[in-house]
């Protein structure tokens, strides 16, 4: 599952304290705020019931643990840029360069947008 790599990926590079908060993400792209939210979110613990769909929040939950302190770690998002998009309607997925206030920029992806939430979201790197 591809939530299950995003952890891996992240849990493997967050290395950095710090706490992060929400920002407002830069423009492009649909899904910048969504992800933008999700992040913040999920490194103060929480998987955000309103933007995942079920199999994805089930992912999530089951590893909120390891996923919150691995964000925090990286520290707030300081800036997101839309770097593509693939697919259209509910097999859209976008792909971002996220940069935390750690330094570190990791490659967000987001999608497969249905019924207001997403079913698709992973970390590459």
């Amino acid at each position: 599952m591809r939530f299950k790599l995003l952890m891996t990926a992240l849990v493997a590079t967050a290395a950095l304290s710090g706490t992060a908060h929400a920002q407002d993400p830069a423009p492009g792209g649909e899904y910048s705020a969504s992800l933008g939210r999700m992040i913040a979110s999920t490194a103060d613990g929480e998987c955000p019931p309103d933007l995942m769909a079920a199999d994805l929040l089930t992912a999530c939950n089951d590893q909120i643990a390891q996923i919150g302190p691995a964000l925090q770690s990286l520290g707030p998002v300081k800036d997101m840029n839309f770097v593509s998009a693939e697919g259209e309607g509910e097999s859209r997925v976008e792909t971002y360069d996220v940069f935390f206030e750690s330094g570190q920029m990791l490659t967000w992806g987001i999608g497969g947008y249905v019924d207001g939430k997403f079913t698709i979201a992973y970390v590459g790197g």
